[in-house]
């Protein structure tokens, strides 16, 4: 393996860095979008006209958002890496032992981080954004609230400084991450025998649809993006849906009309009170 090269391409020493990305990243929507199309899931009318103008809308926003913000974990873990600072450079692990923790604490961050989303209740109006999609499909892995990508970004950073990720580890889990995130939220499900052996340490696309339940016993559950052992560990980790995937309500109870695919009415829902009938209805 030629190591140098890909940290040259992961810490953005070639200039082209940002449009390989952004290719790989619309190749792999395309995949995506292709096969859950030719063997969805769920036989219910995606709304595609309705529903991906706002989808991938907002993901172009946070996209921009990334390519714009000055600091990312990447850059701080190199920042951390050529001036020796942070707990794996200071104590001048070895490169495997690097590896592995970059991987489970960039993991562990996105699962509590995760988590807090659903618990605190400001971080829940916005992350609700997420929810509030009534089909799911490779779109939604776009769907997220401006704000609350641009604070994981903001998080990432001192974290990754003050561990002293490794830079190449952390920007290969970044992308591995994104893809599986639009794996996990395609219209497919894998084959039961396949999946019971996947989940046992990742997260599959059958695991991460249960977590869009409309029941909120169900959504709050699942939290994992790539690795499985998280939900397992704290016992946040739900086998399949009470009433089958089939039967299952996707997105809120509260928001089922229009305003889930309004772009300005999504954007401003953060700063609004609605609730469904009974306590934590509203998943959060």
């Amino acid at each position: 393996m030629d190591w140098s090269l890909i940290e040259a391409i992961a810490i953005g020493i070639m200039p082209d860095r940002y449009t390989a990305w952004i290719l790989v990243y619309a190749a792999s929507i395309a995949f995506f979008a292709y096969f859950e199309q030719r063997q969805p899931a769920s036989e219910a009318d995606p709304r595609r006209g309705l529903r991906w103008p706002f989808n991938f809308g907002i993901g172009a926003v946070n996209i921009l958002l990334a390519a714009v913000v000055p600091v990312t974990g990447v850059i701080a873990a190199q920042w951390a890496l050529d001036s020796g600072r942070g707990l794996l450079n200071i104590f001048a692990v070895p490169l495997w032992l690097s590896v592995l923790v970059t991987v489970l604490a960039r993991s562990l961050v996105g699962y509590l981080f995760h988590v807090l989303t659903h618990k605190v209740p400001l971080l829940w109006r916005l992350h609700r954004v997420h929810h509030s999609d009534t089909h799911l499909d490779v779109s939604t892995s776009l769907r997220a609230h401006p704000v609350e990508f641009a604070l994981l970004l903001l998080l990432m950073a001192p974290l990754a400084f003050a561990l002293g990720m490794n830079p190449v580890a952390l920007a290969l889990y970044e992308v591995i991450e994104a893809i599986v995130n639009l794996a996990g939220h395609s219209n497919f499900r894998i084959p039961e025998r396949i999946d019971r052996a996947l989940r046992l340490l990742f997260v599959t696309p059958n695991m991460h649809c249960l977590h869009h339940s409309s029941w909120h016993r169900e959504t709050d559950s699942n939290y994992g993006s790539v690795l499985s052992v998280w939900d397992r560990l704290f016992r946040t980790y739900s086998v399949a849906p009470r009433g089958g995937y089939d039967g299952m309500q996707i997105g809120l109870k509260e928001v089922r009309d229009d305003r889930v695919h309004n772009f300005l009415w999504q954007l401003k829902s953060p700063a609004l009170n609605f609730r469904a009938d009974g306590k934590g209805d509203a998943a959060g």
